[in-house]
C-alpha cells in the first residue's frame, strides 16, 4: 500500500523529497473513474424505474416526488461539507466509507419493501455520493501534479460522469425488462465492493499536514442553506411560485449569504474564499452551472418528445441519448491537448458555444422533426460539454492549494447540482408555461374539463386524448404535439442566447494565460525551490494567479 502523500507543495512521499505523483496514478484513476460512473448513473437510472415503482409500492404523489427530489437534495447540501472533511480526515479512508455507504444504501433501496424505506435508502445513496464525487476530483488534484497529466486525468473524469448519466436511462430499461425494479439499485452494490478493494488496494492516502479548526457553524450554515435553495428550485418548477417554494428559496438564500459573511470573516472558514478572487476560477464556476443549466433541462424535453410524441420505449430514449456520450468522449480527451497550449480560456468558449450553438439547431423542432436533427444537437451539445467541463475543472482544480483540494471539489460539485436543478425548474417551468398558452383555444368536440386537464402537460393532454373518440382525440393529441414542439423551440432558442453570452463572458472575463502550460511553468511543477524563483508568490494568493504571473514574465 502507498504511504501517506504530504500536501505540502503538491506530492511529498513519508515528509521526504518531492515526487511527481503517485506511480499508480493511472490505475487510481480507473478505481476514481469506476466510482463515479455508478454514482453518476444513479441520477438518472430511477427514471425508467418509476412507473414499476409507483405500480408495486404504491407511493403517494408527495412520497414519490421525495423519492425522486432526495438524492438530490442531499447530495447538492453535503458536498462542500464532505469535500473538507476529506481534507481533514484523509481522502482514501473518505472515499472508502463513501463506497461503504453507498453499496449498503443500494442494497437497502433495492429491497426496499415501502415507499418510507425508499426514500430513506435515497438520502442515505445521497451522501455516500456527497462522500464520493468531491473526493475523486481530490484525489487526482493530489496523484497527478504534472499540470498536462492532470488534464488528460480531469478529461476522463469528465468523461465518466457524462456516460454515468447517458446510459443510465438504457441500462435501467434493461434491468426492468429482464428483472424487477429494485434491481436497478442492486447492480450498484458488485461495483462499490469491486471499487473498495481497489481502493484500499491503489489509492495512496492524503490529507492537509495541518489542518485548521473545523467550522461547524459553517457547515450548518452551507448544508441548511443549500438543501433549502436546492428544494425550492425543485419545488417551484413542480409546482410554481407556491408558498413553501418562496419561504424554503428566500431561506436559503439568507443562510448562503450568512454562509459568505462567516467565511470572510471567521480565521478558520469552511472553505479559502481567496479562491473566488481568481477570475478564472469564478468564471468556471458559474460555467459549469450554465452548461449544466443548458443539459438537465433538455434532457427531461427530449425524452418527454420521445416518448409521448414518438411513441419511444423508455430504453429506446435511452439509446438515443448515444450521441451525447460518444461525442462528450472525443470533446473532452481533445480539451487535454487544447488546454496546457492554448488555455482555459479558449477551451471554454470552443464548449460553450458548441452547446449554445446546438441549441439553436433544435429550436425548429417539430412533432415530426427525424431523428438524425436531434443526433446533429446532442453530438455538438455531448462536444461543447466535454470541453468545457474539462477546461473548467482544470481551471478550477488548478486554482485550488494540493492541501484544499476537497474544498474546491465540493465547491465543482455543487456547482453541477444547482446548474442540473436550475435547468430542470426553469427550462421545465418555462416549457409548461408555453405549452398551457399554446393550449388555450379549445378543440372541436372536447369539452372544458378535458381541456383544462390537457393544458397540465404533455402526458395529461396524451393521456386525455386517448379517452376522446374519433377525431376529437386525434385532433387533441395533435394540438398537444404543436404545442409542445413549440414550446421545446422557444426553450431551446432562449438556451442558445445564454450560453453564448456565457461565451463571450468566458472571452471578456478568464485571462489569457490562465491554464497556459509554459516552458518556465512546467519546469516549475513539482519543484518548490523553482517553483518560488519562477513564480512571485504572494500570501494566500491562488496556485492560479501564480502560474498567470509566471506566463507573464
Amino acid at each position: 500500500m502507498d504511504d501517506v502523500v504530504d500536501d505540502r507543495r503538491g506530492g511529498g512521499k513519508g515528509g521526504g523529497g518531492e515526487v511527481p505523483g503517485a506511480k499508480n496514478r493511472w490505475a487510481v484513476l480507473g478505481v476514481l473513474s469506476l466510482s463515479l460512473l455508478v454514482v453518476a448513473l444513479d441520477l438518472t437510472v430511477l427514471n425508467v424505474a418509476l412507473p414499476t415503482l409507483s405500480t408495486e409500492l404504491q407511493p403517494s404523489s408527495v412520497q414519490l416526488l421525495w423519492i425522486v427530489d432526495v438524492y438530490s437534495l442531499v447530495v447538492a447540501g453535503l458536498l462542500i461539507s464532505c469535500g473538507t472533511l476529506g481534507d481533514r480526515l484523509g481522502r482514501k479512508r473518505f472515499l472508502c466509507l463513501g463506497f461503504v455507504v453507498f453499496g449498503a444504501a443500494s442494497a437497502a433501496a433495492a429491497w426496499a419493501n415501502g415507499p418510507a424505506m425508499l426514500i430513506a435508502a435515497r438520502a442515505l445513496l445521497g451522501l455516500g455520493a456527497a462522500i464520493i464525487m468531491p473526493s475523486t476530483l481530490s484525489i487526482i488534484r493530489n496523484v497527478f501534479t504534472d499540470r498536462k497529466e492532470r488534464t488528460v486525468a480531469l478529461a476522463v473524469w469528465a468523461t465518466m460522469s457524462a456516460a454515468g448519466a447517458a446510459v443510465g436511462p438504457v441500462i435501467g430499461g434493461v434491468m426492468i425488462e429482464h428483472f424487477w425494479w429494485g434491481s436497478v439499485f442492486l447492480i450498484n452494490v458488485p461495483i462499490m465492493v469491486l471499487a473498495l478493494f481497489a481502493a484500499v488496494t491503489l489509492v495512496p492516502e492524503s490529507r492537509h499536514p495541518d489542518p485548521p479548526r473545523w467550522d461547524t457553524v459553517g457547515a450548518l450554515l452551507s448544508v441548511t442553506g443549500l438543501i433549502s435553495l436546492v428544494y425550492a428550485i425543485q419545488h417551484g418548477g413542480a409546482k410554481g411560485l407556491e408558498a413553501q417554494t418562496i419561504v424554503t428559496g428566500v431561506l436559503g438564500l439568507v443562510l448562503l449569504t450568512a454562509l459568505v459573511l462567516r467565511v470572510l470573516r471567521v480565521p478558520d472558514p469552511l472553505f479559502d474564499p481567496a479562491l473566488f478572487r481568481n477570475r478564472a476560477f469564478s468564471v468556471a464556476v458559474a460555467s459549469v452551472v450554465l452548461a449544466m443549466f443548458g443539459m438537465g433541462g433538455l434532457m427531461l424535453l427530449l425524452t418527454q418528445h420521445w416518448q409521448f410524441i414518438g411513441g419511444a420505449s423508455p430504453m429506446e430514449s435511452g439509446l438515443r441519448l448515444l450521441p451525447l456520450l460518444l461525442a462528450t468522449m472525443i470533446g473532452a480527451p481533445i480539451m487535454s491537448v487544447i488546454v496546457p497550449r492554448y488555455g482555459t480560456r479558449y477551451a471554454m468558449m470552443i464548449g460553450m458555444g458548441l452547446i449554445g450553438g446546438a441549441f439553436f439547431v433544435l429550436m425548429n423542432v417539430k412533432p415530426d422533426t427525424e431523428y438524425w436533427v436531434f443526433a446533429i444537437a446532442l453530438a455538438g451539445i455531448g462536444a461543447g460539454a466535454g470541453c468545457a467541463m474539462t477546461a473548467a475543472s482544470d481551471a478550477i482544480m488548478s486554482t485550488a492549494e494540493a492541501e484544499t483540494a476537497g474544498g474546491a471539489a465540493g465547491i465543482e460539485e455543487t456547482s453541477y447540482e444547482l446548474g442540473n436543478g436550475l435547468s430542470v425548474a426553469i427550462m421545465g417551468s418555462v416549457a409548461s408555461a408555453l405549452f398551457r398558452r399554446e393550449m388555450d383555444t379549445s378543440v372541436p368536440g372536447v369539452d372544458e374539463k378535458s381541456m383544462d386537464a390537457a393544458r397540465e402537460g404533455l402526458a395529461d393532454a396524451i393521456g386525455v386524448a386517448g379517452t376522446l373518440p374519433g377525431s376529437a382525440g386525434e385532433e387533441l393529441k395533435r394540438r398537444a404535439d404543436d404545442a409542445f414542439a413549440d414550446a421545446f423551440g422557444f426553450t431551446s432558442l432562449c438556451t442558445g442566447i445564454i450560453l453564448v453570452l456565457v461565451a463571450i463572458a468566458v472571452f471578456l472575463f478568464i485571462p489569457r494565460s490562465a491554464g497556459r502550460v509554459t516552458p518556465a511553468a512546467e519546469g516549475a511543477e513539482g519543484d518548490p525551490e523553482a517553483s518560488v524563483d519562477l513564480v512571485k508568490q504572494t500570501p494566500g494568493e491562488p496556485a492560479e494567479n501564480r502560474t498567470e504571473s509566471a506566463d507573464r514574465s
